[in-house]
């Protein structure tokens, strides 16, 4: 697990900078404090310079980078780990490839050698790396399918930059530090970002099973995976199999995730996904397993339905684990938040994620990697979305038979105009506050499908409405945005690749490339890295991914989770089996309205914020007098805009960071 970081100059002048590449990657050390590596070609006036900062987590000794094969034509810098390296290990040296190491890096150099451009398929990882190949004058920038490793780009000047993090990039400064205004809407609907797009001008991400090949001057984005979903007569259709081949699968990754030459251990929230691998655990790791939860302290007597670690510590205790608690208040979640600001590069509206960076923190002192339980509710059907998304795409279309939906639309526009206006006050009224998650469900049906289901996924009606932008966009913001059009250009996109025969699948699919690679996985890597730990995710090992996909919607959907529940019942005690879905939260809005009314008003009031233009100045400042005066409840909104305004202040407004050259144990050079 590492850090990695280049400039490839593009137009062949010898413009890489090693001294730059230095630079780049000190601003990323905390992603890994063990040492350093770099590389540049050629030795002269180098077209490429590529750096790394290394957490040794296996191969201590020899597992340092660049990374070589036998005649050091092919240079490799390298974020994340590839499971399967002791097969593909021995696969390779069967067919005569000689290995320097012993660590996992290693198998990608001779897969390259071994299978070109095909080497993906043989990848049980996650992972974000930089292959440069001399022979062929060809540089391979990829990520693996779900996008758990991150990689940032930017094109300047004929150079193109590459890093695990943004704050990288911006060592370089003829990279401008601007907000990215197109994009800009995009947060403010979803709390996160959708596409390759950034809120940073002239920076993107490289999407999730994408490699970009650059090679002679040609450009080629190749698509190296993408969620498969086999024809209703080529799926598995008895539960009990389907339960038990999960469970061997499940297995099998677990014990794959487990090699380690460091200690490890668990996040656990005392839900299904984390007890299933606690369980794993258990049974495949010697000793005990230590484990690791957050929790909160809002106050004596006060009710707290978000803290989960009661059903945690006994899930802990079935298991006999080590266990380890965090207990949070709103002044240890402020102070983690302004640190999250720095570590994430964007803001992301996950309150949850902040509390985890905060986990994060304290795990660092005992462990050096730590698995979690994402993707068990994104895989196996645990989200309300699962059923509300297919439930719109089949009765949108069954209404197509009774109205054109353009028709459709045009009656709805003028109703819809009066309802949404009134969500912010219904939403603080008993009953009645449920009307606003509710209401846009059914407004879904009246709209094209790609706009009811981005709407749908963006939680419009909760967060950001049509009325609200109306009030709110400054003349700037407005503008760009209807240029613009981002996320409406960006979701069509997604659905384009998205789209199944069966609406369930299409569900699944969409969460796969929206959600998980802008904001669950990529919020997991920032804030685990933060602090030198490596997070792994084993419900995303390409075998299992796959066949969750294969699972018929009719049957994955039968219950909350039922193939997961069925492929661990004889793993798991009843009371962590029959415990109902509950989601990863906080007691944020009782803070926005208590402990933490005063600061969030101090940022969003200060002179500074609101002379940005960005917004109404009388439509913000009347936002936020409705909000914590009780007359409204927008705290998803208030959130948003507050960590806007804190990303501007920590990112856009401040001086370019730039650290001083490290001095670590490690520099390996061609």
């Amino acid at each position: 697990m590492c850090g990695i970081v280049g400039i490839f100059d593009t137009a062949g002048g010898g413009r890489a900078d090693p001294a730059l590449v230095r630079t780049m990657t000190g601003a990323i050390a905390h992603r890994g404090p063990d040492g350093s590596g770099f590389y540049q070609w050629p030795e002269q006036s180098p077209r490429l310079a590529l750096g790394m900062r290394r957490l040794s987590i296996i191969d201590l000794d020899t597992g340092d980078q660049p990374i070589f094969n036998e005649d050091h034509s092919v240079a490799l810098v390298f974020n994340g780990e590839i499971y399967n390296y002791v097969e593909l290990r021995a696969a390779l040296q069967a067919q005569g490839h000689t290995f320097r190491t012993q660590a996992d890096t290693e198998v990608i150099v001779h897969l390259y050698e071994q299978h070109g451009l095909d080497l993906f398929a043989y990848l049980r990882g996650m992972y974000a790396f930089a292959l440069w190949d001399t022979r062929a004058e060809r540089l391979v920038l990829a990520v693996d399918p779900a996008g758990i490793k991150p990689l940032y780009l930017a094109e300047q000047g004929g150079r193109l930059l590459f890093a695990s993090e943004v704050k990288a990039l911006l060592q370089d400064p003829a990279l401008p530090r601007r907000l990215n205004l197109a994009t800009l809407d995009t947060y403010l609907s979803f709390g996160y970002m959708i596409g390759a797009e950034t809120l940073y001008e002239g920076v993107r991400r490289l999407p999730p099973g994408h490699a970009l090949v650059i090679e002679r001057g040609a450009w080629r984005l190749i698509r190296h995976w993408t969620p498969r979903f086999p024809p209703a007569n080529e799926r598995p259709d008895d539960l009990l199999a389907i339960a038990g081949e999960t469970r061997e699968r499940l297995i099998e990754s677990v014990r794959l995730h487990l090699r380690s030459d460091v200690p490890l251990g668990l996040f656990l929230s005392g839900g299904i996904d984390s007890a299933a691998l606690l369980a794993l655990m258990s049974r495949l790791a010697p000793g005990r397993v230590q484990t690791f939860s957050v929790g909160y302290d809002v106050g004596r007597g006060a009710a707290n339905p978000d803290d989960e670690t009661l059903h945690a510590r006994r899930v802990a205790a079935y298991f006999g684990a080590d266990h380890h608690e965090k207990i949070i208040t709103a002044g240890d979640w402020w102070d983690t938040l302004l640190a999250y600001i720095y570590h994430h590069d964007e803001p992301n509206a996950n309150p949850s994620i902040i509390s985890l960076q905060a986990l994060a923190a304290d795990t660092a002192r005992h462990v050096k990697v730590v698995l979690n339980g994402t993707g068990g509710d994104e895989l196996f059907g645990g989200y309300r979305a699962h059923r509300v998304f297919p439930w719109a795409i089949r009765n949108a279309a069954r209404l197509d038979w009774l109205l054109p939906r353009s028709l459709r639309t045009a009656l709805i526009g003028r109703p819809w105009q009066r309802v949404e206006p009134l969500y912010p006050a219904l939403r603080r009224v008993p009953v009645l506050g449920a009307l606003p998650a509710y209401l846009p469900e059914c407004r879904a049906l009246f709209l094209p499908t790609p706009e009811g289901l981005r709407r749908l996924a963006s939680f419009e009606g909760l967060t950001v409405t049509d009325t609200l932008r109306d009030r709110l966009y400054g003349p700037n913001l407005r503008a760009a945005w209807d240029e613009a059009q981002h996320k409406e250009r960006a979701y069509v996109e997604i659905l384009r690749h998205a789209w199944t025969g069966d609406p369930a699948d299409t569900a699944t699919a969409l969460m796969l490339l929206t959600w998980l690679p802008g904001n669950g996985l990529l919020a997991v890597d920032k804030v685990t890295m933060a602090h030198s730990l490596e997070a792994r995710v084993p419900f995303f090992d390409p075998p299992l991914l796959d066949y969750a996909l294969s699972i018929p919607p009719a049957i994955r959907l039968r219950a909350n989770k039922i193939v997961l529940r069925e492929a661990l019942r004889e793993d798991l005690p009843d009371f962590a089996l029959q415990r109902p879905k509950q989601p990863f939260g906080t007691p944020i809005l009782r803070w926005f309205d208590t402990a933490l009314a005063e600061r969030v008003q101090a940022v969003l009031l200060d002179e500074r914020s609101l002379g940005r233009g960005l917004f109404d100045r009388a439509a913000l400042e009347s936002v936020l007098r409705g909000h914590f005066s009780g007359r409204t409840e927008r705290v998803e909104v208030v959130f948003r805009l507050l960590l806007l305004e804190l990303w501007q202040q920590a990112t856009i407004d401040a001086p370019p960071h730039i650290p001083q050259p490290d001095a670590s144990r490690i520099e390996v050079r061609a």
